[in-house]
């Protein structure tokens, strides 16, 4: 039902806006639904903004109020009703204020490493209040650096496509100066299409490769119904498990066991130049070359756990999104997600990168895949979003583990984002443990020439997170030597030295 009333609140001065319901996806509902026990559906993002004017709080609350009617799920929150989530819907929060969602917090001295992932992993323990709307921005501040640390907490049920990338656009520029916005529309009739047209804006600015294939894909996505999406993601799940059935279930390891409500989050980097060259030196791709990396680390962790990887029965399995597209396929995002098989036992680190590419290339040849089998033609869905949908919609159906963790890599802008005029140094993913018995998931981001990592683990987990984020940085350096590649800054062309912000501000021992 259509009820007029002011937003002044909003950020959204003297307008008047129709408002109305709207249903939930049944990706919506699913990760809703999935959201019971320990398990926590909200995805999240570490970003670290160089220090400055136009970061107070009052100045980021402000620059989200003239931006929030871009995307308008934002604002609005969940409707159970008296049935619960079988007849939810999505309604307008009239009661919405941007300093509700916008969190102040300040790190206790010395504001180092081991403070900020703390916080940051406490923040991950907590679920979003689903009486508001599902999002929240915390803003830290007390880093030994003086720079701005801020964690972005979404629901998976609010990021579904254009929600996703929606997001990120109210927030960040592609340049140091802020892009002009539409103003608030006044109808509930025109909303749909404002963030599309914000997007087409920024398509018709002089951009880098890389930036403009950042718009368009945007542009792309906010064409696309995300309910046309959910049912491909539906269709592909139905498929895939019926092929995991004829699989045995994922080996049993230290991170697969059932999880608590806590969380521990770490994060690491790696000269992007480094990852493509030991890419080209191995004659395999990227994603090959971090899954080796993921693999490598897993080996060493194994073993401070006292588990020998040559005792395993079978090799620990990983759900990873892969683009499958066609040779001279244009427009749309072809995705696959596929279950890869890690060979923790391999010595070697050159010779881990060839089993994985190998295994990989197989998989992605399969003829079930090329056929549409397990792949999603992803309109509506963004692919870092993938893994933990698909890991939802399949936990219904399977009774046993079908894979160890998610590892979810997504190639990120080449050219720096800006805040209120201040750069954006670096980006870490957050992805949701998902199912209750996986303890362990790493996600991997690409942007302004530097692999960010994160791994987010249940806090019970031992050896904590620390200790596999250590595994990973020697992973790295192995893989590296072995490749004849030297890591020293020097030897990089951009002057982004791995775990550079770690070693500068805190001082890692």
């Amino acid at each position: 039902m259509l009820r007029p009333r002011k937003a002044a609140h909003l950020g959204v001065r003297g307008a008047t806006i129709r408002l109305m319901s709207h249903p939930l996806s049944p990706l919506d509902r699913s990760s809703l639904v999935g959201e019971v026990g320990p398990v926590n559906m909200t995805i999240g993002s570490l970003i670290f903004v160089e220090a400055g004017p136009g970061l107070s709080y009052d100045e980021i609350c402000n620059r989200i109020r003239e931006r929030i009617h871009l995307v308008p799920r934002c604002r609005q929150k969940l409707d159970e009703g008296r049935t619960g989530l079988s007849n939810a819907v999505w309604v307008d929060d009239d009661d919405f204020d941007v300093e509700v969602h916008v969190r102040l917090a300040m790190l206790p001295a010395p504001g180092g490493q081991d403070e900020l992932m703390r916080h940051v992993g406490n923040e991950m323990s907590r679920r979003l209040d689903r009486s508001r709307p599902l999002w929240e921005l915390h803003v830290v501040n007390g880093l030994a650096d003086g720079r701005i640390a801020i964690i972005m907490k979404m629901h998976h049920a609010l990021v579904d496509g254009a929600s996703a990338l929606g997001i990120g656009m109210t927030v960040l520029d592609i340049e140091p100066e802020a892009e002009p916005c539409e103003p608030a529309p006044e109808t509930e009739e025109e909303r749909p299409g404002l963030l599309l047209r914000q997007a087409r804006r920024f398509a018709v600015k002089p951009l880098s490769k890389t930036q403009r294939l950042v718009v368009e894909g945007t542009t792309r996505v906010l064409e696309t119904s995300p309910s046309t999406a959910a049912a491909d993601l539906r269709e592909a799940a139905d498929v895939l498990r019926e092929l995991l059935r004829s699989r045995p279930p994922a080996v049993e390891t230290p991170f697969n066991r059932t999880i608590s409500a806590n969380r521990s989050y770490d994060c690491t980097t790696a000269p992007l130049e480094i990852i493509k060259s030991i890419a080209e030196a191995t004659d395999r791709t990227v994603n090959d070359v971090l899954l080796a990396i993921v693999t490598g680390a897993l080996a060493i962790y194994l073993r401070e756990a006292g588990v020998d990887p040559d005792a395993l029965e079978r090799d620990p399995t990983t759900l990873v999104p892969v683009s499958i597209r066609r040779e001279g396929e244009v427009g749309g995002n072809r995705i696959s997600v596929v279950i890869v098989e890690l060979p923790v036992a391999e010595p070697d680190p050159l010779r881990r990168v060839e089993i994985v590419g190998e295994r990989m290339d197989e998989l992605k040849s399969a003829g079930g895949v090329m056929a549409g089998a397990i792949f999603v033609v992803v309109g509506g869905l963004a692919p870092p979003l993938l893994s933990p949908a698909l890991s939802t919609v399949l936990s219904a159906g399977i009774d046993f583990p079908s894979h160890n963790l998610v590892v979810s890599n997504v190639p990120g802008p080449t050219a720096p984002l800006y805040l209120n005029g201040r750069r954006v140094l670096e980006m870490y993913p957050i992805v949701p443990l998902n199912p209750a018995d996986q303890g362990l998931n790493v996600g991997a981001f690409s942007y302004d020439g530097t692999m960010h990592f994160g791994f987010h683990t249940d806090r019970a987990l031992d050896p904590p997170v620390g200790r596999l984020r250590e595994a990973f940085d020697r992973a790295v350096d192995d893989m590296a030597a072995a490749a004849g590649i030297d890591t020293a800054p020097a030897s990089i062309a951009e002057p982004a030295p791995r775990l550079a912000w770690i070693n500068r501000t805190f001082r890692r021992t």
